[in-house]
C-alpha cells in the first residue's frame, strides 16, 4: 500500500476536524467566536493554525493587497484567485467568501456568482444588506448556499472615507439597523456581520437574534469579532482603523529584511 507524504496526511486530517456551520451556530451563547480574513496560500495556512473558528476570504482583498481605495473595485475573479488560493491550504475552519461589489444585484447573478466561490472552495459567502437584499438571501439559502450577513456600514458602499462612522445613535438608525437584522435571519442566514454598529445597539441585536452576530468595530457584546489579517499582524504601510488592534509590526520587520539584504549586496561588491 503506498504511504502518504506528510502535506496529503494533514490535508486529510484537517478536513476530517472540518468546522461546520451547524457549529458555528451552537456557540451562540457559549463561546466568542473568532473570524479572520485570509487572502492567500500564506495567510490562509498561518490563520488555519490559530484557534479562530471562521476564516473570510474578505473583499478587504482590495485595500490590503491589490492596491485599491475602496472595496467596490473588487471583481468575482479576484475572489476567486484569493479563494483557491487559501483553500488549497486544506482548510479546517469555516471558509466564508465575500461576494463582491455588482455580483449579487439580482437572483440569477447571485446564485453563479455565489456558485463560482463554493466550488473554489469556499463553505459559504458574504453579502451586504438587510431588507433590501431578503429575496436574494433566501433564494440562495434555498439553492443550498450557506450565507453570512453584513449590515450596518456596508463597505462597498463606501465612495468616501467620511462614510465610516458609527451607526444606531439615532432613532430612525437604530430602527432601520434592527429590521435589517431580524430580517436577514428570517431569510435563512446562519450568522450576521455588524460593522460600526453602536455598541448598545449590537447588544440588542445580539440578544434578538438566534443566530450569532460577529462584530467589527460594534463593541464586545456581539458573539464574536471579525478582524483584518493585515492589521492585526502589522503588515500595511497604512493608519490602522480605531477598532483595530496591532499585535505586531511585520511591515517594519519587513523593510528592515529588505535593507539589509540590498546592504550585504553593496558589501560584497565591495570586498
Amino acid at each position: 500500500m503506498e504511504r502518504l507524504d506528510l502535506s496529503t496526511m494533514l490535508f486529510i486530517e484537517k478536513k476530517m476536524d472540518k468546522i461546520s456551520i451547524k457549529y458555528i451556530k451552537e456557540l451562540k451563547n457559549t463561546k466568542k467566536i473568532s473570524m479572520i480574513t485570509a487572502y492567500d496560500f500564506v495567510s490562509g495556512y498561518i490563520v488555519n493554525n490559530s484557534q479562530a473558528e471562521m476564516i473570510l476570504i474578505g473583499d478587504s482583498l482590495g485595500t490590503t493587497t491589490l492596491g485599491f481605495d475602496f472595496t467596490n473595485k473588487v471583481k468575482i475573479d479576484h475572489m476567486l484567485i484569493a479563494t483557491e488560493a487559501v483553500s488549497r491550504v486544506g482548510i479546517s475552519k469555516l471558509l466564508v467568501s465575500d461576494l463582491p461589489y455588482d455580483t449579487y444585484n439580482n437572483k440569477e447573478d447571485a446564485f453563479r456568482n455565489a456558485s463560482s466561490l463554493i466550488n473554489s472552495g469556499a463553505d459559504a459567502v458574504k453579502l451586504e444588506g438587510g431588507i433590501e437584499k431578503v429575496e436574494i438571501i433566501k433564494f440562495l439559502v434555498d439553492n443550498k448556499i450557506p450565507v453570512m450577513g453584513h449590515i450596518g456600514i456596508k463597505p462597498q458602499s463606501a465612495k468616501t472615507f467620511e462614510y465610516y462612522k458609527i451607526l444606531g445613535k439615532k432613532n430612525e438608525e437604530v430602527n432601520q439597523i434592527l429590521d435589517d437584522a431580524l430580517a436577514v435571519e428570517s431569510a435563512g442566514a446562519f450568522s450576521l456581520v455588524l460593522e460600526l454598529v453602536h455598541r448598545n445597539l449590537s447588544k440588542k441585536i445580539t440578544n434578538a437574534l438566534s443566530i450569532p452576530t460577529i462584530g467589527i468595530g460594534s463593541g464586545d457584546d456581539t458573539d464574536g469579532q471579525v478582524q483584518v489579517y493585515n492589521d492585526l499582524i502589522g503588515y500595511s504601510p497604512y493608519k490602522l482603523p480605531n477598532h483595530a488592534k496591532k499585535y505586531n509590526n511585520l511591515f517594519d520587520s519587513a523593510q528592515e529584511a529588505i535593507d539589509k539584504f540590498v546592504n550585504d549586496t553593496e558589501n560584497e561588491n565591495k570586498n
